[in-house]
């Protein structure tokens, strides 16, 4: 099987495979779990956005919630995530909206979804 690549539009960057694109963006979300930080400015900013608008555009989710509010910023939360019947905590995004309401989100399944469309067989 080929290796995916993939485009970042928000920068225009191509990362040569898919888990090269998984591990760069797994880092900037760790970094924001380990500071406690929220980011709402800046190109890792941009990059997360369009992650998150490409994934709910290409899969159909939350498009809605898209429309009705605007994404004001992404921090690092720890979750639970089920893996092969196993319950593993994990760090992820958690993605801040305008209503000051908050969602999970997981880079590296977006990037997957995307990569998937990116590079149709």
């Amino acid at each position: 099987m080929a290796a995916k690549t993939v485009i970042i539009e928000s920068k225009d960057y191509v990362f040569n495979t898919l888990k090269e694109a998984q591990k760069y963006y797994d880092a900037i979300v760790k970094e924001l779990y380990d500071a406690k930080l929220i980011l709402t400015t800046g190109q890792d900013f941009e990059d997360l956005k369009w992650i998150y608008t490409a994934y709910c555009n290409y899969t159909n989710h939350d498009v809605d919630r898209l429309k009705e509010s605007d994404i004001v910023g992404f921090k690092g939360i720890s979750t639970v995530r089920q893996n092969a019947g196993q319950y593993i905590p994990t760090e992820c995004c958690a993605i801040i909206f305008s209503d000051n309401t908050e969602e999970e989100f997981f880079t590296d399944k977006a990037i997957k979804e995307i990569a998937i469309k990116q590079n149709p067989r």
